[in-house]
């Protein structure tokens, strides 16, 4: 079982990611990590981390979650290369189109030329490529914002384990403080306490 994911195969995951969402797309990815938590492919925490990567990716739709035979074998190649196992990456070098399609997908058309003007032709021409332009310059900033993203995941999930860590050992020396602070009252108690049967024979030998 695929139990916890690492910073250090980020590629791998969404590189995967990409596959299945080519296939099923967001709407059914979830569906799909539920079969195979079922089957015991991956743990829920996995799985709900790689839904909150896969947010990130292009969107998606597609009509179904299940996969082919041959999907499903290099989806497994895919988690075997994630739990460490030694898969060659050429084996995982499979086109990322399917069945799922663009979720948002808009196109802009230039009417026949015969209909528009030269200059207007010209000037909508540079407004496309000006919009091409910001669009990859957006995708590059999403890129780093996604990495970035990952990073405070990660580093997130280091402070709650240590956080919760140091929890556990300030209960344990409360704990034990408890128990040095009974050992001393209980040792004082015992000091000071008289025993009335031997108080009573000291007397009549004096």
């Amino acid at each position: 079982m695929l139990d916890k994911l690492t910073g250090t195969t980020i590629e791998t995951q969404r590189k995967w990611l990409k596959f299945l969402l080519a296939r099923v797309g967001h709407n059914n990815l979830p569906k799909l990590f539920n079969y195979y938590q079922s089957i015991g492919w991956i743990s829920g925490s996995a799985a709900e981390k790689l839904l909150d990567i896969a947010s990130l990716e292009k969107r998606y739709k597609g009509a179904s979650w299940t996969l082919s035979a041959e999907e499903q074998r290099i989806s497994r190649l895919f988690i075997e290369k994630l739990k460490g196992e030694d898969i060659e990456d050429s084996l995982l070098n499979v086109p990322f189109s399917g069945k799922a399609r663009p979720d948002i997908e808009k196109k802009i058309q230039i009417k026949p030329s015969e209909h528009i003007h030269p200059a207007e032709k010209k000037k909508m021409e540079i407004s496309i490529h000006r919009r091409e332009v910001t669009i990859n310059n957006l995708e590059q900033e999403l890129e780093e914002k996604y990495a970035e993203i990952v990073g405070l995941k990660e580093r997130i999930r280091e402070l709650e384990k240590t956080l919760l860590k140091n929890q556990k050992e300030m209960m344990r020396k409360k704990i034990f403080m408890d128990i040095m602070d009974q050992n001393i009252k209980l040792k004082k108690a015992g000091r000071s306490g008289k025993n009335p049967k031997r108080s009573k024979e000291s007397g009549s030998l004096s």
